[in-house]
């Protein structure tokens, strides 16, 4: 360390050390949430499904059929009859039912017609993602369960190679809630 003639320190660092605060740099802005990360791991019971041996599509209608209280679903397609079935079951024995589907989406008409139908049986549908795609497709049941996935909430999903996770952890279906409210 030298002082300079203004009577500040000044410290010389060989190019090597540069280099190395260089790449330490880089690594940190690369890994956010290593360099700050607080939260701890999540101990979660996870269950998949996949469409090459599972039958997807009925272990969702399982997940809701076993909802109690809530079901919240943030889904960027939304077309499965029976799926919508299941969910004006639950409004009308008074079980909150919340739905965010894409607005692109929504407008289809297959959709669209759906969407009418759960509205009319007491469903809260909101249309979101007017500049952008609400590509989601998660579903929070009771608060303490998730499912998540590539899984279409579609008729189409059945001809195509999905998959799916079935996750009961209420630490993880809070942050999915929280995520849910910020969906516009």
């Amino acid at each position: 360390m030298e002082t300079s003639q203004n009577g500040q320190s000044r410290c010389h660092i060989s190019g090597t050390m540069k280099q190395f605060i260089a790449f330490v740099t880089l690594i940190a802005s690369l890994f956010p949430a290593a360099a700050g990360a607080s939260e701890q791991a999540i101990n979660c019971r996870v269950t998949p499904e996949f469409s090459s041996r599972d039958d997807i599509a009925q272990a969702v209608l399982q997940a809701i059929r076993s909802t109690e209280k809530r079901i919240t679903l943030a889904l960027y397609g939304f077309n499965n009859r029976q799926f919508a079935d299941e969910l004006v079951k639950l409004a009308r024995r008074d079980a909150a039912v919340q739905l965010k589907v894409d607005s692109t989406k929504s407008s289809e008409k297959k959709t669209g017609q759906l969407i009418q139908m759960l509205q009319s049986g007491g469903v809260r549908v909101q249309t979101v993602a007017p500049d952008g795609r609400n590509h989601n497709k998660f579903a929070v049941i009771d608060g303490s369960r998730v499912l998540t996935g590539s899984y279409n909430w579609t008729q189409k999903a059945e001809s195509n190679w999905e998959n799916l996770l079935i996750i009961d952890c209420p630490e993880l279906a809070q942050r999915y809630e929280a995520e849910w409210d910020r969906i516009r």
